[in-house]
């Protein structure tokens, strides 16, 4: 009786999987359907294959990046001993405004927060302030090098807003 109940069971929760293959619809897999939401509200850039994330927030108004390093699921803070994030911006787009193809370099430097004890060299928030950014909502950036748990990330291109996930 249990193994007929069992068999009836497994049958109904995959006839609508099975009519949409029928259908000639994609039947959705894992891969398609993993997403990850920004903590801050921000931009996700994956690092590696979803071994660690990098959240950025633009503040256009001060002219302010900020990073957050976060787990592979972007949900949990990592702190890293990195000095800096040096971020290479090759574009960027004011609202209204015409491109700006001459780049620049910036250094995201560590940020301390007494409330989670974070300091210089453990820490998983990084911020740069430049007259730069001020205005801008669009651009294509390079991110350097970013070492995390023993793993290095070297040239990590995205867009902002978009990100590369």
């Amino acid at each position: 009786m249990k193994l007929i109940i069992a068999a009836t069971l497994a049958l109904a929760l995959s006839a609508p999987v099975l009519r949409a293959a029928d259908q000639g619809h994609d039947v959705p897999d894992e891969e398609h359907r993993h997403e990850h939401t920004a903590p801050h509200g921000g931009t996700l850039v994956v690092l590696g294959e979803e071994f660690a994330h990098l959240e950025l927030i633009l503040d256009p108004g001060a002219g302010s990046l900020t990073g957050y390093i976060l787990d592979g699921e972007a949900e949990k803070a990592v702190r890293i001993g990195q000095e800096g994030i040096d971020i290479k911006i090759n574009d960027t787009l004011p609202p209204g405004g015409e491109s700006d193809k001459s780049g620049y370099a910036l250094i995201l430097k560590p940020v301390s927060n007494i409330l989670t004890g974070e300091t210089a060299g453990d820490t998983s928030e990084f911020a740069v302030q430049s007259d730069k950014l001020k205005g801008v909502q669009k651009f294509d950036a390079v991110i350097s090098a970013i070492n995390i748990k023993g793993q290095t990330f070297r040239n990590i291109g995205f867009r902002f807003p978009e990100g590369n996930e």
